[in-house]
């Protein structure tokens, strides 16, 4: 079995057996008011998450007014976002959530068709020649002047260390990534080749710690990315 597959199957298991990702990141919140409250229809913005899980963010933008679309590679994940929506009388709001592969589902959608994509800690389950490849094609789908968001795992991320099995790339067996499967890490000198094109300007990079118990931090890169 491939990694691709192992680590498929590993976030099917967690999203069946946890109750988790009920709330959108602050992060989210942020780049979404920042750069989206200020359009008056809102339901012409798209915006669509990749690695949207059970829909903590889409469910946050939808309840915003903004068309949503995600996709997830795990089956169950889509359909817990697409129950939530529905739940909450939201599903009018959602575009389409397609469980699958990134680079595959992204050509099911014409190219310049959203205004935004958002990778909330999901890139890094790829290698870093198959997330520039995905970074590619993601601006194939954004308007001109649309924005890309990435929340990724930094260097030096407790328990991102250890045998590396491919650049920058780990098997996490502590810290929060224990049990995860493939974790790769991005570091500062990293940022620009991944994700700077001739279309588009990484406009803004900050770095977000969470210092825990014992001295361990969780380190995360929050960037954004602007298509020219």
């Amino acid at each position: 079995m491939s990694l691709r597959n192992t680590n498929l199957d590993i976030w099917e298991n967690i999203f069946k057996n946890n109750e988790w990702g009920k709330y959108p990141a602050i992060a989210v919140i942020k780049f979404i008011a920042r750069n989206f409250y200020k359009y008056e229809h809102r339901s012409n913005v798209k915006i669509l998450e990749i690695g949207s899980g059970p829909g903590a963010n889409l469910w946050y933008m939808a309840r915003e007014g903004f068309s949503v679309y995600g996709i997830d590679g795990s089956d169950t994940g889509c359909k817990q976002a697409i129950s939530r929506l529905t739940s909450d009388h939201l599903d009018g709001m959602i575009g389409e959530v397609k469980a699958g592969d990134y680079l595959d589902k992204l050509n099911d959608f014409p190219d310049e068709y959203f205004d935004a994509i958002i990778d909330c800690e999901s890139l890094y389950c790829n290698s870093f020649k198959k997330s520039r490849e995905v970074i590619v094609r993601s601006f194939k789908k954004l308007k001109p002047e649309g924005r890309m968001l990435s929340i990724t795992f930094a260097d030096g991320t407790y328990g991102i260390d250890g045998e590396e099995i491919g650049y920058h790339a780990v098997i996490p067996i502590n810290g929060p990534m224990s049990g995860k499967g493939y974790t790769r890490y991005t570091t500062r000198d990293d940022i620009e080749r991944l994700y700077h094109l001739n279309c588009n300007s990484v406009v803004s990079v900050e770095r977000q710690d969470l210092h825990l118990h014992k001295g361990n931090i969780i380190k995360e890169w929050i960037i954004e990315v602007w298509k020219n």
